[in-house]
């Protein structure tokens, strides 16, 4: 009897082919019914769903900047291209900046403040990175001349003249020649005391007109003398003349310079302050000093002590002058460091660095005494540098709704401000599912550029290795930063699944 049925060691293998088949198998239209197999799966082209997912990525990140808004979630991922500052946490992270740009570097500042007080010719290098300083020149008091008997008296010396300029260009790597001058010394009746001694910032920009001169006070005379001329003027006594103030102004700077008072009769005038003419009244006070608030380390406070720190800043008093002898002694200028004018005593210094003038004395019907000497002069510098930090930078998290995820994707746009980063090792990034343990550092893999930044992406990042949990994370980290390289960090976007 014929059989009607094919046994399997019938078939040679390969034999039948699609071709000889009633219904074409590799045709999808054919699949009516049932389920195909998840072995079968593997041969689905996966790579056009990562490249969506990237798209939707940077799709995000053109949304939050147009609509300059703040971080903002998908069902399975969050996506913050830094128009503020609302998805980064900053109690994690460190040394991040965020820029105006809606960028993140690891770029600070620093305040610096040099300070150049002994009386010498000597040289200042701009450090890498300045464009301008604010700086303070204060030249030397004048000093006072002292007094002999049958009560004559001595007029204070002039405040050394003070040049201030808020914003002087800077050009990094430069030597600025720089010389500090000394205080005027004080001397006894019947001799001439002296002016105090120029300071100057940037001596060799002299020719050009970019030096910042300041000039030293004028001498203060004794009855009936004239006092010098200077920075501030010096004070006179008796029916003498102060001295004028010569203090020119100066390129881009503002000068501060005054006139000594005159005496009459047996009124003595005290030394011109930087802040303010001196007294032609008893008991011969001297100008006032002037206060510079950014300078309080090298000044006085409001009490004419030398400054400890935040109370100081005053600079360039006038040198009292001597008092009558009915009155007491003469102060200096109010918060300056110019001297007291005294009786029956020597007049006292004005302090040192502030350019205060020195103080008058006065004698009685017997003795004699000697004027105080001028403070020193002094430059002062005050600049902020940019720094160049290596920065961590840590999202707030975001919980995930579908339990703990096991992979996860990241797109990272970057540009340099200066030099160029090397991928996965001056860049690198970590994902977190418990908000605190992290991957190891995830391979980025340069995806070409948007808008000028560079794109960087790693997908299908394995998750099961770390702490599991919902709360999703990312960190990034930007490392080998100088100078020569700065890393910003432009946008980011976390998916999991």
């Amino acid at each position: 009897m014929p059989r009607t049925t094919i046994r399997t060691e019938d078939i040679t293998a390969s034999e039948v082919t699609t071709a000889k088949m009633a219904v074409d198998p590799t045709n999808a239209s054919n699949l009516s019914s049932g389920s195909v197999p998840l072995a079968q799966l593997g041969n689905v082209d996966t790579s056009q769903i990562t490249a969506n997912q990237d798209d939707i990525a940077l799709l995000g990140f053109k949304v939050a900047a147009n609509g300059s808004l703040a971080r903002y979630n998908l069902v399975d991922q969050f996506i913050d291209a830094f128009e503020d500052a609302s998805g980064v946490d900053a109690s994690a992270s460190t040394n991040e900046t965020r820029n105006a740009s809606n960028y993140y570097a690891g770029t600070g500042t620093a305040d610096t403040f040099a300070a150049f007080t002994t009386v010498e010719t000597t040289t200042w290098t701009a450090p890498a990175g300045l464009t301008q300083a604010e700086v303070l020149v204060v030249g030397g008091g004048g000093g006072a001349t002292g007094t002999t008997t049958n009560g004559l008296k001595g007029g204070g010396g002039g405040a050394g003249g003070i040049v201030h300029d808020t914003d002087y260009p800077i050009t990094a790597g430069t030597v600025y020649d720089l010389s500090v001058g000394g205080g005027g010394a004080g001397t006894a009746y019947g001799t001439t005391a002296s002016n105090g001694t120029d300071t100057v910032w940037n001596i060799n920009a002299e020719a050009s007109g970019l030096a910042l001169t300041a000039k030293g006070g004028g001498y203060g005379n004794s009855y009936n003398g004239s006092g010098g001329s200077g920075g501030s003027g010096g004070g006179a006594a008796g029916s003498g003349s102060g001295g004028a103030s010569n203090q020119a102004s100066f390129t881009g700077a503002t000068s501060y310079g005054y006139a000594g008072g005159s005496g009459s009769g047996n009124m003595q005038g005290g030394g011109g302050g930087a802040g303010g003419v001196g007294s032609t009244n008893p008991p011969g006070v001297a100008g006032d000093g002037r206060e510079f608030t950014t300078f309080v380390a090298y000044g006085t406070d409001t009490n004419n002590v030398a400054s400890t720190g935040a109370n100081g800043g005053w600079f360039g008093g006038g040198g009292g002058g001597a008092a009558a002898s009915s009155e007491d002694g003469a102060r200096g200028g109010g918060g300056d460091g110019g001297g007291t004018g005294q009786t029956p005593a020597n007049g006292t210094n004005g302090l040192a660095n502030t350019g205060g003038g020195g103080g008058g004395s006065y004698t009685g019907s017997s003795g004699s005494s000697s004027g105080g000497s001028g403070g020193s002069g002094g430059i002062f510098i005050n600049y902020s540098l940019t720094t160049y930090n290596d920065m961590t930078l840590v999202s707030n998290a975001q919980t995930a709704q579908d339990g703990a995820p096991t992979t996860g994707d990241l797109v990272i746009t970057y540009t340099d401000g200066a030099g160029t980063a090397t991928v996965n090792t001056d860049i690198k990034a970590y994902i977190s599912r418990d908000g605190s343990a992290y991957t190891s550092a995830v391979t980025l893999v340069a995806q070409g550029t948007t808008g000028g930044h560079t794109i960087l992406t790693a997908n299908g990042v394995d998750l099961s290795g770390i702490a599991t949990g919902t709360s999703m994370r990312w960190k990034i980290e930007t490392l080998n930063q100088s100078v020569s390289k700065q890393t910003r960090i432009q946008a980011v976007s976390l998916g999991w699944s």
